[in-house]
């Protein structure tokens, strides 16, 4: 069992905390967030919230089917973070990925981040989008969540640096539309891509980014 409730987290979350590994530099790990438990899945009215047998893991067990499902195409190289496994931890159950850093091997910071950091859109950015969007489309991945603070930009040990999203992937929906059909998702994709690029382009703590056609 790993002990982390001695370590500050790297990342506070909504949901999640995540630390950085205590034995492996290159990896991290995700846990939930006791707070969000209580709130999301224990609180009364929430029986719903209650009903899947992994409860407040289900992200998890998400996160885990798209990866391995991302893997049946030819290139297994899909744009999301490598995910190692699961862990008992002092803090729960956690997921460990392998860390996705910055040069300097710190973690990647977000896309939103380098825009903010920027005061618009880094020169670096546009391209790498494009990349980004191909391999989600070619890997057919389901994105529950497509945004700028999901998406990091850095190397792992597959090579980069590239943008790569960390967090939000995988089949939300209770009717599974986007694993029906591939044209579904490949529209759906699409759709949360443009709608991220407009909330890009949106005034944001102060900075006025540029606008971006849909």
């Amino acid at each position: 069992m790993l002990t982390l409730s001695h370590l500050p987290p790297v990342i506070t979350g909504h949901q999640r905390a995540v630390y950085q590994h205590p034995h492996d530099a290159a990896l991290i790990v995700k846990t939930m967030r006791p707070e969000s438990v209580a709130h999301r899945w224990d609180a009364p009215g929430r029986w719903y919230k209650r009903l899947p047998r992994v409860r407040h893991y289900v992200s998890y067990l998400r996160e885990i089917k798209e990866y391995i499902a991302a893997h049946t195409c030819p290139d297994p190289d899909p744009p999301i973070a490598r995910i190692v496994g699961l862990v008992e931890t002092d803090v729960g159950l956690g997921l460990v990925c392998e860390k996705v850093r910055a040069p300097n091997g710190e973690m990647a910071p977000t896309l939103h981040q380098c825009w903010v950091e920027n005061g618009g859109e880094p020169p670096w950015a546009r391209p790498a989008l494009e990349v980004f969007l191909e391999s989600l489309l070619r890997h057919n991945v389901i994105v529950g969540d497509l945004n700028a603070a999901n998406l990091v930009f850095g190397s792992d040990s597959r090579g980069g640096p590239r943008l790569l999203m960390v967090d939000g992937f995988g089949e939300k929906g209770a009717i599974p539309l986007s694993s029906m059909s591939r044209a579904f998702n490949r529209h759906f994709i699409r759709r949360r891509y443009r709608r991220m690029l407009r909330d890009l382009s949106t005034p944001v703590e102060g900075w006025t980014g540029p606008r971006t056609e849909p």
